[in-house]
């Protein structure tokens, strides 16, 4: 009964289509997932069409929305959320643009230090509409100016490297409002992944219905910890891998199927 309710596609950053998402799902016997593409539900019907082969594979329809605040950037995912509505929409659209000229930004900033590189280039790394630092990254590998995706975070593109570009567009805040108004279920994704812990509580007292327990990024004392808080203030707890194809860690994460269950709930509510 393992579920995985972080995954990505190629609809934003990942590397498999949601139709290979959804295939592996079933063959690591995971029973329920969720695609939460950064931005983007355009990956969501395609996954939840082919899970229809796999009557025991449950889709959760979801996003993260990547957001910026007190100079971090705070990601918040959706589950549940109404992917065909206009309200959903238009805030998309807008962040496609942002996101657009984020990169072009950095781009340029890539191209004062010396190093040649198009939106051109970029631009044909991302298969869906949602386009991010991590094609960038795909794209200084192609040219041999980095080994990978890691490498380029760390030498150029994590906050503080020389070619890094704040996100401007959404709070946090405004992203929780999003989700709740296309009634959907606002999660703090990677809680642990925050310099600033004091976001974490700010949120927890705006309205976050829940919070992300398991991740990559979290060790047994982390996850005890956010167990500890989501228990103390009422949240839903959620897990996943984050996986975005490779390294393949779908699946990686001991998420217990009742936060599914909790979830589901919660939405009928």
């Amino acid at each position: 009964m393992k579920v995985d309710l972080h995954l990505h596609t190629t609809f934003s950053d990942g590397t498999l289509t949601p139709e290979q998402v959804v295939d592996k799902a079933y063959s690591l016997n995971l029973r329920a997932i969720a695609i939460t593409d950064h931005d983007t539900v355009d990956g969501i019907v395609p996954a939840m069409e082919r899970a229809k082969k796999y009557p025991l594979l449950e889709v959760v329809p979801g996003i993260e929305i990547n957001t910026y605040y007190i100079e971090e950037e705070v990601h918040v995912l959706g589950y549940y959320i109404d992917y065909r509505g206009n309200t959903l929409k238009s805030t998309l659209d807008a962040l496609q643009k942002e996101r657009i000229e984020r990169i072009k930004k950095i781009i340029e900033k890539l191209r004062e230090l010396g190093i040649e590189i198009t939106f051109e280039e970029v631009e044909a790394k991302a298969s869906g509409s949602s386009i991010g630092r991590p094609h960038v990254a795909r794209t200084l590998i192609d040219k041999k100016i980095v080994s990978s995706v890691d490498e380029a975070f760390a030498l150029y593109l994590d906050q503080g490297k020389p070619a890094y570009v704040p996100r401007q567009k959404l709070t946090p805040y405004s992203a929780v409002d999003l989700i709740k108004k296309c009634g959907g279920i606002a999660v703090i994704a990677h809680p642990g992944m925050l310099k600033n812990q004091d976001i974490v509580k700010s949120l927890i007292n705006y309205g976050i219905q829940g919070i992300e327990v398991y991740h990559k990024e979290h060790d047994d004392e982390r996850v005890k910890y956010y167990k500890n808080i989501a228990m103390k203030y009422g949240l839903l707890m959620t897990g996943g891998s984050d996986c975005h194809g490779a390294p393949l860690l779908m699946g990686s994460q001991p998420v217990p199927y009742e936060y599914f269950i909790g979830l589901k709930r919660f939405k009928k509510i």
